[in-house]
């Protein structure tokens, strides 16, 4: 029953709903599920594994730590039982040279430096006072007397560590683990402190072999030796406090965790107790990547079957949907249905059976709406009929007709003026009218209509306007190509701008030559010229020209249909000097006109 009422339930819902709460309960969770544990499984591994590095570590560097300073006491035992050291501390000394004579001769302290790399620094302090001041042996002073070390060495006999600041051979003072040792001297009734400082060069060759991070340092004092900066740390402390102290997992450092194992060391032969961490840096990031890597892997499988379900279950539903509206028109008496459906299943042969239902139908109205759409025809043919009768167009050759009739009266009138300006502007218009559809002209075509405008520029502005042509004796101009309606912008602009302040003799040379298969056409006006600030705004309206500015866009317009049609290559320059003149240099492709002729 239960079962039942389940299903009553689930088919209550539209199916592409049911098939995402199959795939929420069948994917989604079961991958949620097993990603989590694998991540965390993955995680807690790796965290054992550096885990485990760190403890290594720390236990090769406490061996090692424990032969330096095992070492290092055996040398103090050593020099201290040295008779001739012995006998230079209790000697007494007559004068200065003396004694200098006798440390000179006392080689042992020379012999221990050279054999022992381990050693950075060694001194020797004595009561002595016939015993004067040396490179190893000096006097207790009373500023000797204050240190801290020397204060604990008087109380004790037993050999002990600081960590004290010397300087190296370059004044630079550093932290350094220090041994201090008595010599005994019975027959003064007195004793020498020995105190060897630990090279910190020699632990770092000692120790350094490895990607992990070592910190050194003894119980209650600062740190002595840190292969990382970022270590040094006074937190590490509470760590691992006592000679039994002991702590492996995370460690928090100023900003930033790591993975790291802190103890403690003794010695039998002091009372001092050492503390070595060695810290993993690499750890959490390495580990927080893979977490990342994992998490995008799960992340990604659950998109692509999403999406998978997603597209899937709108296709579905969509083609369910279809056959439904379809049956759902056809029941309405609407049997304009669609008449593709993808798929060969089930859906598919049922909407086939629906489409052959209406087909019958349909072919039965079709004879009805054939002559419907007949009629529609010969009406529609007819308001086509009546727009071309109503359409006016211009007659180009009513138009040139018009221009010849009126030239023909203005020469019987005898007005040879009107009747040569009628001439011009018709042969002006003829080219412009013919050549605005057209992509190439010849350059001897589109010369010739530029002395047609210049003519009629001459009856307007008389002997301010003169113009001349340069060509080469041995160029066809007929033969190259050019873009029509080219130059006339150009020489336009020479005129209105260039010849404005010239009363007369206004001069526009045109002269046109081919270089390495180019072709120059050089628009020369002698006019007003213009200044450098008015020429380089020039410049920026040729190939910069502002989108809501219209004007001075005639040579932004000519440099564009040069670029859009030749290239970057080609287009214009620009020179003037003032009351000197312009000149403007266009640069084309010198092509061939191809199989078109000159008419």
């Amino acid at each position: 029953m239960t079962r039942k009422k389940i299903l009553d339930v689930f088919t209550k819902i539209r199916v592409q709903k049911q098939l995402y709460i199959i795939f929420f309960i069948a994917i989604f969770i079961p991958v949620i599920t097993i990603g989590n544990y694998l991540v965390y499984n993955t995680r807690a591994l790796l965290l054992e594994h550096y885990e485990d590095q760190s403890h290594s570590d720390n236990l090769r560097v406490k061996s090692l730590l424990l032969d330096l300073t095992a070492n290092l006491h055996n040398k103090a035992e050593s020099l201290a039982s040295d008779n001739e050291l012995v006998r230079l501390l209790v000697s007494s000394y007559s004068s200065p040279g003396e004694s200098a004579q006798a440390m000179e001769a006392y080689d042992g302290f020379r012999t221990l430096l050279s054999e022992d790399v381990s050693i950075q620094h060694l001194s020797v302090y004595t009561f002595n006072t016939t015993l004067g001041e040396g490179k190893y042996i000096h006097q207790i002073t009373d500023d000797i007397q204050k240190e801290d070390w020397f204060e604990r060495a008087s109380k004790t006999m037993t050999p002990f560590w600081t960590e004290e600041m010397v300087a190296d051979d370059f004044g630079n003072e550093s932290l350094m683990l220090c041994l201090h040792s008595r010599i005994f001297l019975p027959q003064i009734n007195s004793y020498a402190i020995l105190n060897l400082t630990v090279s910190s060069n020699h632990i770092k060759n000692r120790i350094e072999n490895s990607t992990l991070n070592t910190v050194l340092w003894l119980e209650g004092d600062e740190i002595f030796y840190c292969s990382d900066r970022r270590a040094i740390d006074t937190n590490l402390e509470a760590y691992a406090k006592g000679p039994t102290g002991y702590y492996l997992g995370k460690i928090r450092l100023q900003d930033y965790s790591v993975i790291g194992c802190v103890s403690s060391m003794s010695t039998a032969y002091s009372d001092d107790i050492f503390h070595a961490a060695s810290l993993n840096y690499d750890g959490y990031p390495y580990i927080n990547k893979i977490t990342r890597i994992y998490l995008a892997i799960l992340l990604l499988i659950l998109f692509i079957t999403s999406t998978f379900i997603y597209i899937f279950s709108r296709y579905f539903s969509r083609r369910v949907i279809t056959l439904r509206e379809s049956m759902h028109k056809a029941s309405q008496g609407s049997y304009h249905i669609t008449d593709t459906f993808h798929g060969e299943d089930e859906i598919s042969e049922a909407f086939a059976d629906l489409n052959v239902m209406v087909q019958d139908i349909l072919r039965k109205e079709a004879s009805v709406y054939e002559a419907q759409i007949k009629a529609q025809e010969l009406t529609n043919q007819q308001q086509r009929m009546e727009f071309k009768m109503l359409a006016s167009q211009i007659n180009p050759h009513f138009l040139y007709n018009t221009l010849e009739t009126i030239r023909m009266r203005s020469l019987k009138a005898g007005n040879t003026d009107v009747a040569t300006a009628v001439k011009l502007l018709g042969k002006s218009m003829r080219y412009v009218l013919e050549n605005t559809a057209t992509s190439f002209s010849t350059l001897a075509k589109e010369l010739d209509y530029i002395q047609t405008y210049l003519a009629i520029q001459k009856l307007r502005f008389h002997d301010r306007v003169n113009y001349s042509l340069r060509t080469p004796p041995d160029m066809n101009l007929s033969e190259y190509q050019i873009l029509p309606l080219l130059l006339q912008p150009i020489v336009e602009n020479a005129i209105l701008h260039g010849l404005e302040e010239v009363e007369q003799n206004g001069k526009i040379i045109i002269h046109i030559h081919i270089k390495e298969k180019k072709l120059y056409i050089e628009i020369f006006d002698n006019g007003c010229g213009m200044t450098p600030g008015e020429l380089e705004q020039m410049n920026r309206n040729i190939y910069q020209h502002p989108k809501e500015s219209t004007k001075s866009i005639g040579l932004f317009n000519i440099y564009q249909r040069i670029v859009l049609c030749y290239g970057p290559g080609y287009g214009l320059k620009a020179k003037s000097r003032k009351q000197r003149g312009t000149l403007i240099t266009m640069v084309l492709p010198a092509q061939k006109f191809g199989r078109e002729k000159e008419e």
